[in-house]
C-alpha cells in the first residue's frame, strides 16, 4: 500500500520541518546516488538470478509453506526494481525527475487512505 511507513508519529519526530526538511533532501540524495549507480546495483542483484543457493531456498519454501503464493518471476522482480530506480511508476511511460519521484513516494507514504489499508 505504501512505499514506506510515514505515519503522523514519524513525521512529528522530524521536528518542525516535518518531511519537507532534511528527510526530503536525504531521500533526493539517496535516489540520485541509486540512479547514478544503477548498473552496479543491478549487476549485484542479477547475481541472485543465477545463484543455486537462492533457488534451493525458494524450492524449500514452496514445499514447506502452503499458505504462501508462488514467488514472482525473479526477472520480473528485477525489472520492477530497475523501473523504480529509473523513476518509472506503473502505467507511466516517462520517468519522473528525482525530485518528482521523491514527492510521489512521500505523497503515497503519508496518504491516509493508504495508511488505513495497512
Amino acid at each position: 500500500m505504501v512505499p514506506f511507513r510515514l505515519t503522523h508519529n514519524m513525521v512529528d519526530g522530524f521536528g518542525v520541518s516535518g518531511y519537507e526538511g532534511p528527510f526530503r533532501r536525504s531521500c533526493e540524495i539517496v535516489t540520485r546516488i541509486l540512479r547514478l549507480n544503477e548498473a552496479t546495483l543491478m549487476t549485484v542483484l542479477e547475481a541472485f538470478l543465477y545463484d543455486p543457493a537462492v533457488d534451493m531456498v525458494v524450492r524449500k519454501t514452496k514445499k514447506s509453506v502452503s499458505i504462501l503464493k508462488a514467488p514472482d518471476n525473479p526477472k520480473d522482480v528485477l525489472d520492477g526494481i530497475r523501473a523504480k530506480i529509473q523513476g518509472l511508476f506503473p502505467g507511466e511511460g516517462v520517468p519522473l525527475s528525482v525530485e518528482g519521484q521523491v514527492q510521489e513516494l512521500i505523497r503515497k507514504a503519508v496518504a491516509p487512505e493508504n495508511l488505513c489499508k495497512m
